[in-house]
């Protein structure tokens, strides 16, 4: 498989502002009821511009609607948060939802032609930002193919194309990875790193995983029920760079410490697990 050429595109990604969360809260009514569902409370948190967080959690506690709310999708019913414009955002999904009959390179560029009355972008900057972004994501060579010739793995690098063809200084991730093999998994999370250490956009990515989200990130939010429970830091070596972060990491004994603290505060309470 392709892999990231971490020195090969130039900068690409805009500082973005500071995102905050103040007491932040997202409540809907219960269909066929009277009470509410309480899907977030009490949500306080900051993601400093550059950042890489995870969000960790089990299912249904609320890291979709939170992500959802930091994409501007949803609207909080209580608190206060940045506010942010649809183009300081990339949004990826968690699956790829390409196009059949458009090539690699038209799936990326339909989101900038789309947008271009309000964008303003010439054709030729159109090309330079798809062409750059299928660089950056190990593509380049594959611009011509269509949906049903690629892998899993390949599918889910348009779609982180696509999501950087616009240079958010937000990338917002919901669980991009999780249909995928474990080696081929590796091998995306690899290459976003490398490029979060190349471009530095703010990256929240949603995970399942303690390894993920160990090995990707700065610090690890972990939820229940609706409210942020703990926070992780994630401490790497000073002097990891790009080309051998994997090799030094996986193995690393502050890795391992911090799969356990994240496990550790996902675990529930004894007398309470299901």
């Amino acid at each position: 498989m392709t892999r990231i050429r971490p020195h090969s595109v130039p900068h690409l990604v805009p500082h973005g502002p500071e995102l905050a969360l103040s007491r932040l809260g997202l409540r809907y009514p219960q269909r066929g009821s009277e009470a509410e569902v309480v899907a977030l409370r009490d949500i306080t948190a900051s993601f400093p511009a550059g950042s890489f967080t995870a969000l960790v959690g089990p299912s249904g506690c609320g890291k979709s609607s939170l992500l959802r709310l930091l994409a501007g999708l949803l609207s909080p019913t209580d608190g206060e948060m940045s506010a942010v414009t649809q183009s300081d955002i990339g949004f990826v999904f968690q699956e790829p939802t390409l196009l059949a009959w458009r090539s690699v390179y038209e799936n990326v560029a339909l989101p900038l032609k789309i947008a271009n009355r309000k964008l303003g972008l010439s054709a030729q900057e159109i090309d330079t930002r798809v062409s750059e972004a299928l660089a950056l994501v190990g593509l380049d060579a594959r611009a011509k193919a269509l949906p049903r010739e690629l892998s899993g793995g390949m599918k889910m690098r348009v779609s982180l194309a696509r999501a950087l063809a616009k240079r958010p200084p937000i990338l917002l991730m919901d669980e991009p990875f999780a249909a995928l093999d474990e080696l081929t998994r590796f091998r995306l999370d690899d290459d976003l790193r490398a490029i979060w250490q190349q471009q530095k956009p703010t990256i929240i990515f949603v995970t399942h995983s303690v390894t993920e989200a160990a090995y990707l990130a700065e610090r690890a939010l972990v939820m229940r029920a609706g409210t942020l429970h703990a926070e992780i830091k994630i401490e790497r070596p000073k002097e990891e760079r790009p080309e051998n972060d994997a090799d030094n990491f996986r193995a690393a004994p502050n890795f391992h410490a911090a799969c356990a603290a994240i496990s550790e505060a996902l675990a529930e309470p004894s007398g309470r697990a299901s």
